[in-house]
């Protein structure tokens, strides 16, 4: 083995054993409701969530400086300082944290993107993470770090690393849910699961991002505070968020099911225009339909409604009675043949046999 090859090979290790040690979402809440964030260490807040990563930088900076006991802003803006990587020197840095505080219990130093996270540029801040004064809190916030790099190293090494990958769908439920509570709301689980599968965040190779996914939860608060109540409702959904209907296709299927095809090409095609995905699109009218044959076949047999949400075995049962009542508007024998020519148009798209907004089109105007 070459001595290069040893040396890449012992960077590449040091890096994976680094990268064990970063915690994420759910941890900095845990570390914040113990009190174990609050210390005179560095703290690495980054990843490609850059709104986890404001957002707890905020928090923490309101926690470190007293805003949330009493301090008032001003005071805390006062003994708080920003510095930004390429426009301030470790200096600068340094003597911040050893300013003690005037009216805050900490002085509160925040130092977004420092190319030592980053880059091979030389740094005095690694050999002064090991005693940070008392009095001071450091904050660190990144979009991408190199591991390798002695800044990040050091401040792993004696603070604490946060990285905010995209959420998990549990992890996403959680977040929804807290800002639901906050903002003075409540949802069912079953609705909490549609919410969340509509904002497409959950989506591979999805742009979504978590500003969008708070800004139509505070839409859909507001719309039911302003409505007189607490709790969201199905309908609330589909009547404050249109996004759903063009995203879960409801909209397109009660214009087919209605038999109102041009209506359905149209919103189609206003789809299409916005950037909506042909194949997505497809596939979840595909699922839609799985389930209303379900519902229509069972419902022949003699289930009731909730009887089919269980054996479905669909977690929202305001989607599947929703989907019921298109599927009454159809025979058996037109579900199946729908079915069948969803499968086929699913199958020349991906074979390449029909191009993909021909493909549906033909499909609306057939089913």
């Amino acid at each position: 083995m070459t001595a290069e090859l040893a040396e890449a090979m012992a960077a590449l290790a040091e890096a994976m054993a680094n990268e064990k040690k970063t915690a994420g979402f759910r941890e900095i809440e845990a570390d914040i409701k113990s009190g174990a964030a609050d210390q005179a260490a560095p703290i690495l807040l980054f990843g490609e969530e850059i709104f986890l990563t404001a957002h707890y930088e905020h928090l923490l900076v309101r926690l470190f400086s007293g805003a949330d006991d009493g301090v008032p802003e001003a005071a805390s803006e006062l003994d708080t300082s920003v510095f930004r990587g390429g426009e301030d020197s470790d200096d600068d840095i340094l003597s911040a944290l050893d300013t003690f505080p005037m009216l805050s219990p900490h002085r509160v130093v925040v130092v977004k993107n420092h190319a030592g996270l980053s880059s091979e540029g030389k740094t005095s801040l690694p050999d002064a993470l090991a005693a940070i004064p008392e009095t001071s809190r450091l904050i660190f916030t990144a979009g991408n770090v190199n591991r390798t790099r002695a800044l990040y190293k050091a401040i792993a090494k004696y603070g604490k690393v946060y990285e905010f990958t995209r959420l998990s769908e549990f992890d996403l439920k959680a977040f929804v849910q807290k800002r639901f509570r906050a903002m003075g709301v409540s949802v069912s689980p079953d609705l909490l699961a549609d919410f969340c599968r509509a904002t497409g965040y959950l989506e591979k190779d999805s742009d979504g991002d978590l500003f969008g996914v708070e800004n139509e939860a505070k839409k859909l608060a507001a719309f039911a505070l302003a409505s007189g109540r607490t709790e969201i409702t199905g309908a609330d959904l589909a009547e404050c968020l249109p996004d759903i209907l063009r995203t879960d296709a409801f909209a397109m299927l009660d214009a087919i099911s209605s038999g109102r095809k041009g209506k359905a090409i149209e919103l189609l095609e206003n789809s299409l225009a916005s950037g909506e995905s042909a194949f997505r699109l497809l596939s979840l009218i595909i699922g839609h339909f799985e389930i209303m044959l379900g519902y229509k076949e069972l419902h022949t047999q003699g289930h009731g409604a909730a009887d089919i949400v269980r054996i479905l075995r669909e977690r929202s049962d305001w989607r599947v009675k929703k989907l019921g009542g298109f599927a009454e508007r159809f025979s058996e024998a037109d579900l199946h043949h729908a079915m069948r020519r969803l499968y086929d148009a699913e199958k020349d798209i991906r074979s390449g046999d029909i191009p993909e907004r021909l493909a549906l089109t033909l499909i609306f105007a057939e089913i």
